[in-house]
């Protein structure tokens, strides 16, 4: 029979705004990663520095050991918000690793030293640290290796709108809003502890382990010096793994009867403190730290979910579908009826883990709280089962959750489909280092494609993504204030910064600004200070401009608009041209301002600058955008093929640009006598555009370290001049490089795109998000 709180779900189906409040919450993860070296051994090298003093960073951090990296997400408002969080997360730390280290992919560890050599994590108060005496403490109580195991805890509340409404209508006369949030996850948490066994099978994922880890009665040997637990789900989860030295079976009939019995546990000297208590949930407080003095006082807020593991099935460690049953399941203990939860059934409960954990793949009978012994899949289908009827009752037409649902009842059915089941095939076809270790290198792989972007903001310009992916490294939190506008709040211990477009910052006065965007001042103030520019003219009026074309007929000319950006309008003519192209490029021009400049071009090659407070961050070539023959297919054709590159998008989304077929390059081409349809013989080059900006489809090549240090000096001069911290300096290079007074600056970047030197099409990456992050926050 299947028993649920019929009051209760009859209430959420009088109110369907309200039922869907009940697949609503937050949600929040802490997922731990072993570092380990590209042979498999653990590293034993310090916390990356990248990530800054491990205190004060509160997404990336250690946990017992400083070979143990722990990221911890936001609070976030679903399921797919919290899962892009721990993916970005995993791969921010996994770029991150230096000496080719990788991120160990299984809550088991991988080759580890003698015990002593374990290193446990260092602060900066030393010993007197309390996180390092804690640590010491546990080092002491259960050994060091234990410590290694690792895992993924899965925070999560009900709405406060579901919460409120519940209690307006299920609350006693004497009960206070907070006492009544108490006994509703009092009774969801009774409820996972019950049937946790469920939870264990279906997510398990460790059965393996190195035999000099443990020693386990019903263990088989695998390959490379590992064993296998014999039908076994999850070593972790068992009596061998993460546990305290005792059950210690709490009271979770009454909220002052879980405080007084953990109260009673510390006091008997069973466990240090509220965090020594490794139940596999816990009642949290964000509040507090942790103390259960703490937790009394201010009452429960969250659930927290410790018996995760990792999943080296999924590139992250968890899968979607997975968080989406852990809700599922705690839900399914808010709307379980109380009288079904027996309150005595902590030992039963027990040993129905124990017995999944290390034979779960067997399907072992199991026990329920009157002592009568209970088919496994019998007991597993009657919980599934609520949730099923849930479902149908509150989320009907829900077909991810009906979907996650089935893929569960498959894996109960058939325990060749379980995590742990596959885990085992994979470690036996290839061995339990191997399989790990690929797996590790193929998350690495993934995250250095994904390195780009932000997920769940590919809608923002690249460059603000490269700053969000920057701050979660540097432990800075990120709050968008206008999505169209790319408007950031960044914010770290007290300190707030607001960020635009990734470098427009209160660094930068607005005359600055101002000045670098209008091209005419910009001019005439770098002369003045003695670095050389191009000479031209100012035009407001096209006609006015086209009556110039006898005086510039002839010369070597750039036509520009005044006020752009990205190389947005510009035509450049280096060989003769008529009045009819030169009215064209007029045309051109003045559709992006109303004022356009013709000035003299500059030979040589154009080199982009980057400064930043008043150091040069990165140099690069910029090729304009181009094509090569294969005598076979059209400019068109070869531009749509270039354009197929996963790297090249529009609206600065990626880190190139897409070629365009617009106006310019037609004119370019008529320049060439070609058009879109000519067919350019083998090895050609066809260049589309004159200027060389990424953003108009060229391509970008890091030179900083080759550049000559004269050019580097002109471009920190520049930037000083017009007072910018930062700064895109566009500087051509003469063809012989030390021919030095042929050299020029024209123009100066207020908003200089960041992701051409993060990501170039040609030379090393430049980490320009972490220099801003670093730069606004003094680091």
């Amino acid at each position: 029979m299947i028993n649920l709180d019929q009051p209760l779900l009859a209430y959420l189906q009088d109110d369907p705004k309200l039922a869907k409040q009940v697949f609503s919450g937050h949600f929040g993860l802490e997922k731990e990663n072993l570092r380990v070296t590209p042979s498999g051994q653990l590293a034993l090298t310090p916390h990356p520095a990248v990530f800054g003093k491990k205190e004060d960073n509160p997404l990336i951090k250690t946990d017992f050991s400083e070979s143990q990296i722990e990221m911890i997400t936001p609070v976030c408002d679903s399921v797919e918000e919290v899962y892009e969080a721990v993916s970005n997360l995993h791969h921010i730390v996994t770029l991150a690793l230096e000496n080719d280290e990788l991120l160990w992919p299984n809550s088991n560890p991988p080759l580890i030293p003698e015990e002593e050599k374990i290193p446990i994590a260092v602060y900066d108060d030393g010993a007197n640290s309390s996180s390092r005496q804690y640590r010491e403490h546990l080092a002491k109580e259960y050994g060091k290796k234990i410590q290694l195991l690792s895992g993924t805890h899965f925070n999560f509340s009900f709405s406060d709108t579901l919460l409120k409404e519940l209690f307006n209508a299920f609350h006693t006369e004497t009960e206070s809003y907070q006492d009544f949030k108490n006994r509703v996850y009092l009774k969801t948490a009774k409820y996972f502890m019950k049937n946790r066994w469920l939870l264990v099978y279906l997510t398990g994922a460790g059965p393996a382990y190195m035999e000099s880890f443990t020693k386990i009665a019903s263990e088989e040997p695998a390959s490379e010096g590992a064993q296998l637990i014999k039908e076994g789900i999850s070593l972790r989860n068992s009596s061998s793994g993460y546990k305290n030295k005792e059950s210690l079976h709490i009271n979770y009939d009454t909220f002052d009867g879980y405080i007084t019995t953990i109260r009673e546990h510390i006091e008997a000297g069973q466990i240090n403190s509220m965090r020594e208590f490794y139940n596999p949930i816990r009642l949290k407080n964000s509040h507090t730290d942790q103390s259960l003095d703490g937790l009394a006082e201010k009452g429960v807020e969250y659930l927290e979910i410790r018996s995760i593991d990792l999943d080296p099935l999924e590139e992250v460690g968890i899968a979607k579908e997975t968080l989406h049953f852990l809700q599922l399941f705690l839900l399914t203990g808010l709307l379980s009826e109380d009288m079904e939860l027996c309150p005595n059934n902590q030992e039963v409960a027990d040993r129905n883990e124990e017995i999944t954990a290390l034979f779960g793949l067997s399907h072992p009978t199991l026990t329920d709280c009157s002592g009568k012994r209970v088919p496994f899949v019998e007991a597993g289908m009657a919980e599934l089962d609520k949730i099923e009827q849930i479902l149908d009752l509150l989320a009907p037409k829900n077909k991810v959750l009906h979907n996650v649902l089935a893929k569960q009842k498959d894996r109960l059915l058939y325990a060749e489909k379980t995590i742990a089941a596959q885990v085992v095939t994979n470690i036996k076809q290839r061995g339990y280092l191997s399989y790990h270790l690929d797996v590790a290198r193929d998350s690495f792989e993934q995250a250095d494609l994904e390195a780009y972007r932000f997920i769940g903001a590919e809608d923002l310009e690249l460059s603000t993504q490269i700053v969000w992916k920057a701050a979660w490294k540097k432990g800075v939190s990120v709050e968008i204030l206008d999505r169209a506008e790319n408007f950031l709040r960044l914010s770290k211990k007290g300190h707030t910064e607001l960020v635009k477009q990734a470098t427009k910052t209160s660094r930068d006065n607005y005359i600055s600004v101002l000045l670098m965007e209008n091209k005419v001042v910009t001019k005439k103030i770098l002369a003045e200070n003695g670095i050389r520019v191009p000479f031209g003219e100012n035009f407001t009026d096209i006609e006015v401009a086209l009556e110039s074309y006898a005086h510039f007929k002839g010369k070597q000319i750039v036509v520009k608009p005044k006020s752009t950006n990205y190389g947005l309008g510009i035509s450049i003519f280096k060989d003769d041209f008529n009045q009819d192209v030169f009215h064209e490029a007029l045309k051109i021009a003045f559709s992006y301002d109303e004022s356009v400049i013709i000035e003299e071009f500059i030979p040589g090659d154009e080199y982009r600058f980057l400064v930043i407070g008043d150091q040069i961050e990165a140099v690069l070539q910029r090729v304009p955008a181009n094509v090569i023959g294969d005598g076979v297919h059209t400019i068109a054709e070869l531009v749509d093929e270039k354009n197929d590159d996963p790297l090249r998008g529009t609206d600065h989304l990626k880190p190139l640009e897409k070629i365009l077929k617009g106006p310019e390059e037609t004119l370019m081409l008529s320049l060439h006598h070609l058009n879109w349809d000519s067919i350019p013989e083998r090895d050609r080059v066809i260049y589309l555009r004159e200027n060389s900006n990424i953003s108009t489809g060229g391509d970008s090549i890091d030179v900083t370290d080759e550049m000559d240090d004269y050019y580097k000096d002109m471009a920190i001069k520049a930037a000083k001049v017009a007072d910018a911290k930062f700064c895109g300096v566009d500087i051509i290079v003469p063809p012989n490089p030390t021919d030095y007074e042929r050299a020029a600056i024209i123009e100066l970047n207020f908003n200089p795109a960041i992701q051409m030197h993060t990501f170039p099409y040609e030379g090393k990456r430049r980490m320009i998000g972490d220099r801003i992050i670093d730069y606004l926050f003094n680091e």
